[in-house]
């Protein structure tokens, strides 16, 4: 069976889940993505249209199966793997996002054709997940869950 294995990169990720219970533990991206060289970034990974990843909490032996429909936030921190992190392009917007009780502050970089850069646009891109950079950690969010989504302005 080992031969049928796919070649991944374990990540060590918090995850928020819909009960807002947090999971801590590793996530196993692809260790070859197809669009870029080197692995696959967190957000390709998660917006794939498969529903269920494993997940290996800490303190566990084996990997449990997560439904990404019921992950709220995934966190990442981009220093532990610098190679599965692509260098953010776009228009930046400094926001704040809200998950019920959850609240995130951040910049999102949008990649758009300035016609259609507004937050607005962005949100409603048909990706499910959002990524939030919030200095060296990634929250990867899920639009879904999101109640609110603000532009924070600057001074």
């Amino acid at each position: 069976m080992e031969q049928l294995r796919v070649p991944t990169v374990a990540l060590e990720a918090q995850i928020r889940y819909f009960d807002e219970r947090p999971l801590t533990g590793r996530i196993f991206l692809p260790a070859a993505a197809q669009r870029h060289a080197g692995p696959m970034h967190p957000e390709e990974w998660i917006n794939q249209t498969n529903l269920f990843f494993p997940f290996l909490m800490e303190g566990e032996a084996r990997a449990r199966l997560l439904n990404k429909r019921y992950v709220v936030v995934l966190t990442v921190d981009a220093r532990e793997h610098a190679e599965v992190f692509g260098k953010p392009i776009g228009i930046t917007r400094r926001v704040a996002v809200e998950c019920g009780t959850l609240r995130l502050e951040g910049t999102m970089y949008i990649e758009m054709p300035e016609h259609a850069s507004r937050l607005l646009d962005w949100a409603n891109r048909p990706e499910p997940f959002l990524v939030l950079y919030d200095d060296e950690r990634r929250h990867i969010v899920q639009k879904n869950r999101i109640t609110s989504l603000s532009e924070i302005m600057e001074d």
